[in-house]
């Protein structure tokens, strides 16, 4: 994106900011406009699933994705469009918040949707829920909409989508991988496995890991090789660092 259309994007930004604050966009409350940009207001959970899957459906090569598995008890995990977009050969990205592993059904979500073919990894990099769709339009939606602030917001900009699938890419590149045998069985860590990536966060060698866990070092050694391999990691280094940086382990010994 060269610095013109970047700038002209940020002036209409701005001037959507500025109706928002103002109430001056023209339209519904659930349909708003921008003159200057093309976004439509959701006010609604309903209109916002909707919103979902009729992108998914529209979906032609990639869906790239935040999930912040905020959502309410008894909701549907996965979009109902998801399956069939996966099977026409629509490419997923998906990069989750830990959040999707506190709830089961969260959990279940996910592991069904890697198992038909969507590619997934978690962060704790992530401040609002988003969709983008072949890289044309894109849905966002905040974490914590203010009072009287619309849900989320649909913007049909190629230019814009672009940018924002860019920002997209770069948290996908530092992320997580769950793409494993760990999550392909439907098995999350053992207790002894989260023991481990903490005490690698914290720059533990194996000796002390197996005095800590009250094991032998061999034993401590194949698990480590199993873990990298689970999670992708060229090197045991490298294990330890992705551990450090998610939510997943931390290097006070909470999970």
């Amino acid at each position: 994106m060269d610095a013109e259309t970047l700038t002209t994007i940020s002036q209409q930004l701005a001037a959507l900011a500025e109706g928002l604050r103002d109430g001056n966009l023209a339209g519904t409350p659930q349909a708003a406009t921008s003159a200057d940009l093309p976004v439509r207001l959701i006010h609604t959970r309903a209109d916002l699933l909707q919103s979902f899957d009729s992108m998914i459906d529209r979906a032609v090569h990639s869906i790239d994705a935040f999930d912040r598995g905020e959502r309410p008890e008894q909701s549907q995990p996965q979009s109902a469009a998801q399956p069939a977009a996966l099977q026409r050969g629509v490419r997923f990205r998906v990069v989750y918040d830990p959040l999707v592993f506190s709830r089961d059904d969260l959990t279940r979500g996910m592991l069904d949707s890697v198992r038909q073919g969507e590619l997934a990894r978690v962060s704790t990099n992530i401040s609002a829920r988003l969709l983008i769709r072949d890289r044309e339009e894109f849905i966002i939606q905040p974490a914590e909409p203010a009072a009287g602030q619309p849900l989320a917001m649909q913007f049909k900009s190629s230019e814009l989508a672009d940018f924002i699938n860019g920002v997209f890419s770069t948290i996908w590149d530092t992320a997580l991988q769950v793409g494993n045998r760990q999550f392909e069985s439907g098995r999350l860590l053992d207790d002894d496995e989260i023991q481990i990536l903490r005490l690698l966060a914290a720059g533990q060698k194996d000796e002390a890991v197996a005095r800590v866990l009250g094991v032998s070092v061999r034993t401590v050694q194949r698990k480590v090789q199993s873990l990298q391999r689970s999670f992708g990691a060229a090197s045991r280094f490298q294990l330890g660092a992705i551990s450090a940086r998610h939510l997943l382990v931390d290097q006070t010994g909470q999970p």
